[in-house]
């Protein structure tokens, strides 16, 4: 089952709460269905930052992360939401929208993942991350583009008796370092061999088995999903039949490659049982 608009589908914009200054301008939203954070059409990262972002948030979703509850939302010329510094405001037509939590973004203290609910799941976001390219929470360390370590993207959820959830959240900058419609059929993607997301944090709450577990997980991805997935990005975000198939051939077959190597570069020789 796919997630988006499944548990959350709000239908009409009411007002703006504010405008941020991230790199897709997100808006911050009144809706008919409450709170959102807005990321339209006609951003400084190109429209494509929108297909990564549901693209990577379904993936995140079947992967077994939690995730903020997501859909789509029809902007009309008649809403004004400005893009933060543009001088201008977001384009008519469909936006990705995120749901309001109670929470907090990491400031990369050891407060949060010490009361971490799930701990096993920053194994899985560190794989999760990895298959998909996620350069923008931790990039490897010989990244082409020098993106700093961004803990904001990096959402715990607060939870009953003082606990936390982490979220996976906030995937436009997936797959490809550049464009993602100019880049997507090349062949050398496939093997990245680089880690990605694993902040140095991260290395106490990173075990064996929540690695198996992951790699299971990821062993069971077939084709339909992933293009039952990839179909789902609007064309009016600029995806054609053949990005589609490039984008469904490069994640089923990465998903294999990370299946196979990544064990060995995430654990000790004593910790792989060799």
């Amino acid at each position: 089952m796919l997630r988006c608009g499944a548990t959350w589908k709000p239908s009409e914009i009411k007002r703006v709460i504010d405008t941020f200054p991230s790199s897709t301008r997100v808006v911050q939203v009144v809706t008919d269905d409450g709170i959102g954070f807005l990321k339209g059409m006609g951003n400084p990262q190109g429209n494509q930052s929108l297909a990564c972002e549901l693209v990577g948030s379904e993936l995140a979703a079947w992967f077994g992360l939690d995730t903020l509850e997501f859909s789509l939302i029809q902007v009309s010329a008649e809403d004004i939401l400005p893009l933060h510094g543009e001088g201008r405001n977001v384009e008519p037509g469909l936006a990705f929208i995120s749901k309001y939590i109670e929470g907090g973004t990491w400031d990369g203290g050891d407060v949060y993942l010490s009361k971490m609910i799930l701990p096993e799941n920053v194994s899985k976001l560190v794989i999760f991350d990895t298959w998909i390219m996620n350069a923008d929470r931790y990039p490897p360390e010989d990244s082409f583009i020098p993106i700093p370590a961004n803990r904001d993207n990096i959402l715990f959820e607060c939870q009953k008796r003082n606990k936390f959830k982490l979220i996976a959240y906030d995937h436009t900058h997936c797959f490809v370092e550049g464009d993602i419609w100019e880049e997507l059929g090349d062949p050398k993607l496939i093997c990245d061999e680089r880690i990605y997301g694993e902040f140095p944090e991260f290395s106490p709450y990173i075990k064996r088995e929540a690695i198996v577990s992951a790699l299971n997980k990821l062993r069971q991805l077939d084709r339909k999903t992933v293009q039952r997935i990839v179909t789902t990005v609007p064309r009016e975000w600029g995806i054609t039949d053949r990005l589609v198939n490039e984008w469904v051939d490069l994640i089923y077959k990465r998903s294999i490659f990370v299946a196979d190597t990544i064990a060995a570069k995430l654990l000790t020789q004593g910790e792989l049982g060799i």
